[in-house]
């Protein structure tokens, strides 16, 4: 296939440019651990907006990343698909995958295929789109191989709406709402990894005397743990602006985990990429006006006693069939009597129905379900019995 003509400029360019780059960028990843980062580059390849120099913005990003030993990055404000390909090409050691849903500037991944080793990548909560900015959630599962141990992770790449009025308030305030939901009743014993640009503060809203959208997770805290909640606490901006120390801005770019990777996280690794700002020339003008924020993991290998798996006094929750279009037949076990409730909810966490709410006895249940008056779409099945939780996913087909 023949180049394209732009394609062709940014390939000369970048040679005459890779030989202009003299910065030297500190390693932040090492191997023995899982090392992560979120990077708003501004407005990546665009003509118009964003850094004047395209190629030199590019050289900068490879340079950054060749460099700083990052094994996965997740990036928005991906304005140019050409210049992404292109930079996929220059990088040596690094493979992507870039959003197919977007209102104009996409997110993405860059990823060393040594460490992580992609499953599937896919938009999520597409639904939810218009509370996303037009950009659903890009959603990544892999298992990450290190040198003593390997274990699955989804990775989430977020880049939510902009601007401190009440509608854009709004719309973060629905779209954290939805995604909590998704990971609470979808991802409810997997390690997921949450990056992006919020575009918006934890403590407090960027909006003027409102709540962070973000504090159903900050007030689950057995649930969700936000690394980056440590910088906006001592002050330190990631969003530039006019500011070429970054200083005097806001904290809207963050890392979030949930409880299976609370063990993991290397204490006080999280931090803002500042050397960036002495060591990439006029990098805010020339680079981006975000700075990157990163995180290190480490896991220890279980033994075989750590390993093992014990029975719960609650034995799953199945559903058939899933998807469903008129009824279901929902199965459990219980180990012993006592009370359960069984409920269905929606994406927003309302429940559309109540399926049980009584005493049961010992042994194999199974509930029938008729969902012939639900709208289509996705849906979540919640069982609680002797103070255990367990979680389905369903979906009603038209």
């Amino acid at each position: 296939m023949m180049m394209s003509v732009r394609l062709f400029f940014f390939a000369l360019s970048g040679l005459f440019l890779a030989f202009q780059v003299s910065a030297q960028i500190p390693a932040k990843g090492t191997a023995a651990t899982l090392d992560v980062a979120t990077w708003n580059i501004e407005w990546f390849g665009s003509a118009n907006n964003g850094p004047s120099n395209d190629a030199q913005q590019l050289a900068n990003v490879e340079a950054v990343i060749e460099q700083a030993g990052i094994d996965l990055w997740a990036v928005q404000e991906i304005a140019d698909v050409d210049d992404w390909e292109f930079l996929l090409n220059a990088l040596d050691g690094y493979e992507g995958a870039l959003a197919t849903v977007s209102s104009g500037l996409r997110m993405g991944f860059l990823y060393d295929p040594g460490v992580i080793r992609v499953r599937r990548v896919r938009h999520i909560l597409d639904d939810f789109s218009f509370a996303f900015a037009g950009r659903p959630p890009l959603q990544l599962d892999a298992e990450v191989t290190l040198p003593d141990t390997s274990l699955d992770v989804t990775f989430i790449v977020l880049h939510m709406k902009a601007f401190d009025d009440l509608a854009s308030y709004n719309r973060r305030v629905d779209a954290a709402q939805a995604l909590k939901n998704r990971i609470d009743f979808l991802l409810t014993s997997e390690p997921v990894v949450v990056l992006g640009d919020f575009n918006d503060e934890l403590l407090r809203s960027i909006s003027a005397g409102r709540t962070s959208p973000y504090a159903p997770f900050l007030e689950d805290a057995t649930g969700y743990f936000f690394p980056s909640l440590a910088l906006e606490e001592a002050g330190e901006a990631t969003f530039c602006g006019n500011s070429t120390a970054c200083s005097g801005s806001s904290t809207i770019d963050h890392i979030l985990i949930t409880d299976e990777l609370f063990g993991a996280y290397l204490p006080d690794s999280a931090d803002r990429f500042e050397e960036l700002l002495t060591e990439v020339p006029g990098y805010v003008s020339t680079t981006s006006d975000h700075l990157p924020v990163f995180a290190r993991f480490a896991f220890a290998t279980p033994t075989a006693a750590e390993a093992t798996e014990f029975p719960g006094a609650v034995s799953g929750l199945s559903i058939y069939p899933n998807p469903i279009r008129e009824a279901a037949t929902l199965t459990f076990t219980l180990a012993h009597p006592g009370p359960v409730h069984l409920a269905a909810y929606d994406l927003l966490g309302r429940r559309v129905a109540t399926l049980a709410d009584g005493f049961f006895l010992p042994g194999l249940h199974k509930v029938f379900f008729a969902a012939d008056e639900l709208p289509a779409g996705a849906y979540f099945l919640r069982l609680e019995a002797e103070g255990q939780a367990v979680t389905r996913g369903m979906v009603r087909l038209r």
